[in-house]
Formats: C-alpha cells, sequence, structure tokens
C-alpha cells in the first residue's frame, strides 16, 4: 500500500508538472499570436500613415527622401553629355552643359533642362496619384502573411516588421500596385501631356541632340554623339520604374512610422500597439 501511495503521489507531480508546461506552451503561444497581431497592427498603421503622407500633392515632389528622380540610365547619360566639350567649327568650344541647361540656338538644339523638370514633375504626380490606392492593397498583404518570428522581429531593429513585409510581400505588392501607377502615368497629365508623353518626347529630343550634325572642321561634319561616344537611349518602362521608386518610398515611410511606434509611446494609437510595444519599455 505505502508503494502504492508513493507510485500516486509521482503520477500526481507528473501530471501536474505536465499541466503548468501544457499551460506554459498555451500562454507563450496566446502571447506570440497578440505579439503578431501587434505587428500586424503597426504595419497597418504605418501604411495608414504613410499614405496619407505621399497620396497628396508634393507628397513625393517636396520630400527628398522619396522623391522620384530620372532612370538611372537615363541620369548617366546626362552626366555623360554634360561632360562634353567640342570645338565647332566658327563657334569655338561649346561644353555639353550649355547644351543641356541652355541650348545652343545657332545650332538647332533646344535645352532640355526644363524638359527634365517637367518628367520629374510628371513621375511625383503618378506616384502621389497612384499611392492614394495603395492603402487596401497593403492592408491585404499584411493581412496576409503570417508572422512566424514574432518575438525575434519585436525585439529585433526598428523596421524589423517592416523588412519582413517586404521580403515576404513585395513582389506581389507590386505586381498589384503597379497597375495603379500604369493608369496614373496615362492619365495624369504635365501640360497638355501624359507623363507616358512627356518621358517618350524627352527621350525623343534627348537622341535628337545626339545626333544633331556638327561641322568640327572646314571639310568634316559628325554627330554630337559620335564626337562625345554616346549612344542614343532606348526608352524603358517607365510605369515599372515608377512603381519601383513609388513602393520605395512608401517602404521608407512605412519603417519610419514603425520606428516611432517602437520609441514614441504617444504614437501607440491603440490598445493592442500599447501592450505589444509596450514590452519594449
Amino acid at each position: 500500500m505505502k508503494h502504492l501511495s508513493t507510485f500516486s503521489l509521482i503520477l500526481s507531480i507528473l501530471f501536474l508538472t505536465s499541466c503548468d508546461l501544457l499551460n506554459d506552451a498555451i500562454e507563450e503561444q496566446e502571447n506570440t499570436i497578440d505579439i503578431a497581431a501587434g505587428l500586424k497592427e503597426a504595419l497597418r498603421v504605418g501604411t495608414d500613415t504613410a499614405t496619407s503622407k505621399l497620396a497628396v500633392v508634393d507628397g513625393y515632389l517636396r520630400d527628398e527622401a522619396v522623391k522620384i528622380l530620372l532612370p538611372d540610365e537615363l541620369e548617366a547619360q546626362i552626366s555623360s553629355l554634360k561632360a562634353v566639350e567640342i570645338n565647332v567649327f566658327g563657334l569655338g568650344t561649346i561644353t555639353g552643359d550649355q547644351i543641356y541647361n541652355t541650348g545652343i540656338p545657332l545650332l538647332g538644339i533646344p535645352s532640355l533642362a526644363d524638359k527634365e523638370d517637367e518628367l520629374i514633375l510628371g513621375l511625383n504626380r503618378a506616384a502621389e496619384e497612384a499611392a492614394s490606392e495603395a492603402g487596401p492593397i497593403f492592408f491585404d498583404a499584411i493581412g496576409g502573411i503570417t508572422i512566424a518570428d514574432a518575438e525575434s522581429i519585436l525585439y529585433g531593429s526598428d523596421t524589423a516588421a517592416t523588412a519582413y513585409l517586404i521580403d515576404n510581400t513585395y513582389q506581389s505588392l507590386f505586381n498589384t500596385f503597379e497597375p495603379k501607377v500604369n493608369n496614373a502615368v496615362n492619365s495624369v497629365t504635365i501640360g497638355n501631356r501624359t507623363v507616358e508623353e512627356v518621358y517618350s518626347n524627352f527621350v525623343s529630343e534627348y537622341n535628337d541632340i545626339l545626333n544633331t550634325s556638327l561641322q568640327i572642321s572646314l571639310l568634316e561634319n559628325q554627330t554630337l554623339g559620335s564626337i562625345a561616344g554616346i549612344q542614343n537611349i532606348e526608352e524603358s518602362d517607365i510605369s515599372a520604374y515608377a512603381t519601383t521608386r513609388g513602393l520605395d518610398g512608401l517602404f521608407l515611410k512605412v519603417q519610419d512610422e514603425e520606428a516611432n511606434i517602437r520609441n514614441n509611446v504617444n504614437a501607440r494609437v491603440n490598445e493592442i500597439l500599447q501592450e505589444v510595444f509596450g514590452l519594449l519599455d
């Protein structure tokens, strides 16, 4: 009987210990779910704030951190042109900087500087227009992700949740957002031309300048492009470019808002944010 009592006591201890372990596991799981929900809420709040800031006139254009400039290839071509110096028969030395910024009327070469400003304005206006429709796209993506490492993300860097969102949803976000940007590129107008038309005209006029024939000696003419060793540029997918840069700007602002929620108690605008990010205090 004594042995039976001892055995029963051991079973009871094991049972209670198992229950405690099970309860701890359940509690840990609930905490993880709460943390994951808090991280998603932070991304939702951050996205809502980011789109509100960018989906207005000058939201992109006047913010140097997210302002959309010319495509890199075009920028590189323009830099090469500006660095050129050419001796033109009867005129002396002209520079690429002069050609680009003021034009050379005597040679029929127009300035492209103002047209660059128009193109940059158009790209940013298109991004601002598209950003107004970005909220639901982001919310769907956030709702669909499964945050497997919630605690490590919570206790990670100030932008760990945004980085997780980018890693897990970027391509689907791009595919859904690009049609919105494409629509804006083909509907937003600068003057009386769409952004797509402004871009096409800019590339065309740039290539026309490179194809301008210059008299470099009494008997020899060459195109500006051949003298400078610069090739004509092909039009790229300006919608895809604007989408990439537009998303980059949105994610940057979401990162800013996530960091603010992590570090600023007043930015935790609801109970779940206060509960989850209070763990960091």
